[in-house]
């Protein structure tokens, strides 16, 4: 059980929460500047790339069944927390959060890899 660590589970499940609702934005953007849509979408983007990379370098120097774990319950939570934070607070605040939000909860998420 030393391969799993809850902590970089629970930023993960964070930065999982701020990158979809990111995306979820960027397909209903609303807005009128084209900037902040190219800026959003490169963030959402750079949340994707950075979400594959946390599970495959978890998988590779630690083990591989955490991160397939990981990332299925990510599905089903953030499913369930996104929906009320998202009636809580609206897509847009949360992702506007997800600026400073995913790359914190990033940083975080690799800083408790246990190590291998």
């Amino acid at each position: 059980m030393q391969s799993l660590s809850w902590s970089s589970f629970g930023f993960y499940l964070l930065f999982s929460l701020f990158v979809f609702y990111q995306q979820l934005h960027v397909k209903h953007f609303l807005g009128a500047s084209e900037a902040f849509r190219t800026v959003l979408t490169l963030s959402a983007l750079a949340g994707v790339i950075t979400g594959f990379a946390y599970l495959g370098y978890y998988g590779w120097t630690v083990s591989w069944w955490p991160p397939v774990l990981f990332f299925v319950l990510s599905l089903v939570v953030v499913g369930v927390v996104g929906a009320f934070a998202e009636h809580l607070l609206g897509v847009a605040a949360i992702s506007l959060a997800a600026f400073v939000g995913w790359p914190v909860a990033a940083y975080f998420m690799f800083h408790h890899i246990p190590s291998a």
